[in-house]
C-alpha cells in the first residue's frame, strides 16, 4: 500500500513527464508582454509547434474590481498561474508562453508576505524548463501607454522595470533582452533563440504605407 501511495504521489508531481518548456516574458506593466505572448504563441502555432498560453490572472482581477486581492493574495494568484501551467503540462504539449512568469507572484508580494512563499515560489518555478525574456521597450514622451487594465502609470512602470532587473539579479535569474519596436519582429527573434531552423520573417514592405 505504502508503495502503491509513492508512485500516486510521484504521479502527481509529473516524475517521468518531459518538463514543460516554459516561455517566460518578463517586464514592468505597460511594455507590451501581454501582446509580445500573443504574438509569440501565433507564430509557434503557425509552425505547428506543440505549445499553449497562460494569461496574466492579475488583470482578470483587475479588470473584475478585485484589485486588492493583488496585494493581500499573492498566494491565490500564484496558485492560479501555477494550475495553469501545470494542466498545460499533464496534457503533454512542448512549451507555454506567459506573460506571468510564477516569479513575479513573488515580485510583487507585499514586505512581511509569508516566510515560505519565497521558497515556495522558488520551488515550483524550479519544476519546470524556463526560458525567460525581458520585454521592453521606450516610454518616452509621446509614446502609447495603454492604461486601462493596469495598477501602475507610465512614470511608475519605468521605476518597477528597474525594481524587477534588480530583483531578477538578486535571485540569479538569467534572461534574453526582448525589446520590443516597430518592426514587429519580436516573436520571431523569440523563436529564433529556441532554435527553430524553418523560421521565414515577413516582408511587410508588400502592404504598403
Amino acid at each position: 500500500m505504502a508503495d502503491a501511495t509513492h508512485e500516486v504521489v510521484h504521479e502527481a508531481a509529473g516524475v517521468g513527464r518531459p518538463k514543460l518548456k516554459v516561455i517566460n516574458l518578463f517586464g514592468a506593466p505597460g511594455m507590451g508582454k501581454s501582446s509580445a505572448r500573443s504574438g509569440i504563441f501565433w507564430l509557434m502555432k503557425s509552425h505547428h509547434m506543440s505549445c499553449e498560453e497562460v494569461s496574466e490572472y492579475a488583470k482578470y482581477l483587475v479588470l473584475s474590481g478585485r484589485r486588492w486581492q493583488l496585494t493581500e493574495e499573492q498566494s491565490y494568484l500564484f496558485a492560479k498561474q501555477h494550475h495553469k501551467q501545470l494542466i498545460i503540462e499533464r496534457n503533454d504539449y512542448t512549451y507555454a508562453v506567459t506573460d506571468s512568469p510564477l516569479q513575479l507572484c513573488q515580485f510583487y508580494a507585499p514586505k512581511g508576505y509569508y516566510a515560505s512563499f519565497e521558497g515556495l515560489v522558488d520551488e515550483a518555478a524550479q519544476r519546470f524548463d524556463n526560458i525567460n525574456f525581458f520585454v521592453t521597450r521606450d516610454l518616452g514622451a509621446g509614446t502609447h501607454f495603454e492604461e486601462r487594465g493596469r495598477e501602475h502609470d507610465r512614470g511608475q512602470s519605468i521605476q518597477v522595470e528597474r525594481d524587477m532587473r534588480e530583483f531578477l539579479a538578486r535571485k540569479g535569474i538569467t534572461y534574453t533582452e526582448l525589446r520590443l519596436s516597430d518592426d514587429l519582429l519580436a516573436p520571431w527573434e523569440v523563436l529564433r533563440h529556441l532554435g527553430v531552423t524553418n523560421l521565414q520573417r515577413p516582408d511587410f514592405t508588400r502592404f504598403g504605407d
